[in-house]
């Protein structure tokens, strides 16, 4: 009767087909699976000492990682609190971010500003939530630095505008028309935070902004 006749698989087959159900493998099914192969194993052919240690460091790497992760998570939690706690500070606080939104509440305008990759002539263009053009400012020659919007919340014709939302374009060009890339910022107080999925949004004028957006906090 030969060896390979005798020797039960029925269970550690059972063993592996059930750890392979699994999504994940705990730190119990890879001891079992060690132990399971130790016990199943071939007589005429154990294991070796280095193919066990070998077996046993995956198995520690595995359980590193494992509680690495969780260590992870965790601090993703309470990093994800701290900033939903910093978030509330904010209310009151004028802030600066990127975007090109504009808004009118109240009668009062919202600032923004703009800045030139490189000194040219700079056109402001105003336009209401259904994308009609309302406002035309310029041309000017601007330089580098941070330039304010400067919009009085009136159109073409001098009438003032109704309390709503409101975008802003710059078109730019240098002494030799070439375009000149600006970058548009929009400037306001904080109004409220709201949280969704877990990211905290800042209200500023009716507009919604997150809080990687944020470039600056002023007072």
């Amino acid at each position: 009767m030969s060896i390979s006749s005798v020797t039960p698989t029925v269970n550690s087959n059972s063993l592996v087909a059930t750890a392979q159900r699994k999504t994940a493998l705990t730190q119990d099914d890879f001891m079992n699976l060690f132990v399971a192969q130790m016990k199943y194993q071939d007589p005429l052919q154990p294991l070796d000492n280095n193919q066990m240690a070998t077996q046993l460091a995956q198995f520690n790497t595995v359980n590193a990682l494992a509680t690495m992760n969780n260590t992870l998570n965790q601090m993703t939690t309470n990093q994800a609190s701290l900033n939903n706690l910093q978030a509330g500070s904010l209310i009151g606080k004028k802030i600066e971010a990127k975007g090109n939104t504009l808004s009118i509440q109240q009668g009062v305008v919202s600032d923004g500003a703009y800045q030139l990759a490189q000194p040219g002539n700079a056109i402001i263009q105003i336009f209401d939530s259904n994308g009609n053009l309302v406002q035309q400012m310029g041309p000017g020659y601007k330089d580098t630095s941070m330039q304010s919007l400067g919009w009085n919340g009136k159109n073409q014709q001098g009438m003032t505008l109704p309390d709503g939302t409101y975008t802003f374009k710059v078109l730019a060009a240098d002494q030799k028309g070439q375009a000149v890339t600006a970058t548009t910022y929009r400037i306001g107080t904080v109004d409220g935070v709201s949280f969704e999925n877990g990211t905290a949004y800042f209200q500023m004028g009716g507009n919604k902004v997150s809080f990687s957006d944020i470039l600056a906090i002023r007072n």
